[in-house]
């Protein structure tokens, strides 16, 4: 299969696959709430909530791991690539003990939450099934860099759909039946190891010389890996801030209840940048391959082609989203909240500019200067805060919506392009 028929089956699985989790979540949040009361809905969340934080152990190992294999295949160095996948292993296995200790702490402390017998013995098992649920997954990620390395994003993709369409039906089976809120975390922990299999399986298949054993376990690989990863973990925080700044903004200079009108134009602005992302966000194995190889004219001509496609992309939806938006957000909320149509247009230009050249940022992870674009997103966070909380004193949630979009035009546009040109 070429290379261009591989990616354009991963870019279409994927947006199917981003597609089918936004219907089936559209559709299981009302009858979960509806089936477990909004008590038991809120715990789950809460719970969810946990898992999601122990991802941040992960620390940016992936984007590493994924780099180094992709090198390693770009030289044909099958070697080097397992001795990275074992390094890997070894530390994610560390990881996923830290966490499975830190479950059991925390599934004790829950207890502390609730005041019935019954409800403390329900919030242990959930955040322990959860936490155990997420530990075991760690040591997959030693593979994340085949995968996409050998360009099996279309089958990782149906096997994501596969998966939640599974775990929606025995969810959905299960909280009929009257089994209740821990049914739904061992529901998630049985498609979670489902999944972890057929991943293996696709690693499996992409990488026949795959081997594990403890002496392709290096400190030296080790130290690289963490090197690479230290950059990667600051840019997961500045994300995780930026995404989360705008609402403490908004909620200590408004009101909590003006939170609502900026969050449903920030949604419709992450579901369009997420379908793009999941459509093109595929070149970093690739660009990796091409330095690996000193092949500068084939990286620079690639980037350049991705780079318009993404501009593309960007003017097509981000202009459909200007047009339809209004109409949308009137029969979707109602035309209480005609305020989210604006902050939804100045977010848009700033994230369709950055999607428009995040080809860069794949670029820059590729040639291990990703340092840059750390750099660039935590003074972007920081510009964001600081104008943000002197435009909302000015134009409230207009205010906020350019505080975050100001920042980011600029760096996007005129520093990131020009800090990528040098190198």
């Amino acid at each position: 299969m070429s290379t261009a028929i591989a990616l354009l089956k991963g870019s279409v699985t994927r947006v199917s696959q981003t597609f089918v989790s936004i219907v089936v979540a559209f559709f299981m949040m009302p009858f979960l709430i509806h089936e477990l009361g909004d008590y038991w809905y809120g715990i789950w969340t809460v719970v969810g909530s946990l898992a999601a934080a122990y991802h941040l152990f992960d620390m940016g190992m992936a984007s590493a791991v994924t780099r180094y294999v992709s090198r390693s295949f770009g030289l044909k160095d099958d070697h080097q690539a397992n001795v990275t996948i074992n390094t890997a292993l070894a530390i994610y296995t560390a990881i996923a003990v830290v966490i499975v200790l830190i479950s059991i702490i925390a599934s004790y402390a829950a207890r502390g939450f609730v005041d019935d017998a019954a409800t403390k013995d329900v919030m242990q098992w959930l955040v322990l099934i959860i936490g155990v649920s997420v530990a075991l997954e760690f040591p997959f990620n030693a593979l994340a860099g085949v995968a996409n390395a050998k360009l099996r994003f279309h089958q990782v993709a149906l096997t994501r759909i596969a998966m939640t369409l599974i775990g929606a039906v025995l969810t959905w089976w299960a909280i009929s039946e009257g089994y209740g809120v821990i049914a739904l975390a061992v529901i998630t922990f049985c498609t979670a190891r489902l999944s972890n299999l057929l991943y293996f399986l696709i690693c499996r298949a992409a990488f026949p010389e795959l081997q594990f054993s403890r002496g392709l376990a290096s400190g030296e690989k080790s130290k690289e890996l963490f090197q690479y990863s230290a950059w990667s973990f600051v840019i997961a925080i500045a994300y995780q801030m930026r995404n989360n700044v705008d609402n403490f903004v908004v909620a200590g200079f408004l009101s909590a209840a003006s939170v609502t009108p900026y969050a449903i134009g920030l949604r419709l602005v992450d579901y369009v940048a997420q379908f793009l992302s999941q459509a093109t966000n595929m070149f970093v194995p690739i660009f990796t391959a091409y330095h690996a190889r000193e092949d500068k004219t084939e990286l620079h001509t690639k980037l350049q082609f991705v780079t318009r496609l993404n501009l593309v992309l960007a003017l097509i939806a981000g202009g459909g989203l200007v047009i339809f938006g209004e109409a949308f957000i009137n029969r979707w909320m109602g035309a209480n909240y005609a305020e989210a149509y604006w902050v939804m247009v100045i977010l848009l230009v700033g994230r369709m500019i950055g999607f428009a050249n995040h080809p860069l940022n794949s670029a820059l992870y590729a040639a291990n200067k990703h340092s840059i674009v750390a750099k660039i997103d935590m003074i972007e966070v920081a510009l964001n805060l600081a104008l943000s909380l002197v435009l909302v004193q000015y134009y409230g949630l207009i205010g906020v919506a350019l505080g975050t979009m100001i920042p980011l035009l600029l760096l996007r546009l005129l520093v990131l392009p020009y800090f990528a040109c040098r190198l």
